[in-house]
């Protein structure tokens, strides 16, 4: 059963076939009854920008530390989907807290 264990907001970029866009993500670490750590970074993009990026449904957040990770929306986004859609990234964290926070400067500023 996973634990939620902290969470924090960051500003980074959205990449999409060269072209970016400034939005805000959260990110979420939840624990596991073995301890192991798994981070969800959770950010809304504009519909209609994705649709004119031409989004397949995979996209690079750079983050304000300058690494990237690779977020997603199950399929493509068409003129039916919300105005804003959400899109995801996940990681395994096998270290503790330290490890988490040291990798996500993020869960500090909340």
């Amino acid at each position: 059963m996973l634990t939620h264990d902290a969470e924090g907001n960051g500003k980074g970029i959205l990449e999409i076939n060269g072209q970016s866009q400034p939005v805000s993500y959260e990110v979420i670490v939840a624990r596991d009854e073995d301890e192991t750590r798994s981070v969800r970074i959770r950010l809304m993009a504009p519909r209609d920008w994705l649709m004119k990026q031409g989004f397949s449904g995979e996209a690079t957040l750079v983050r304000d530390n300058g690494s990237r990770v690779k977020v997603s929306h199950e399929g493509g986004v068409g003129v039916e989907d919300p105005i804003a859609v959400a899109l995801e990234g996940h990681e395994a964290l096998k270290g503790g807290e330290g490890e988490a926070a040291e990798a996500y400067p993020e869960l500090s500023s909340h």
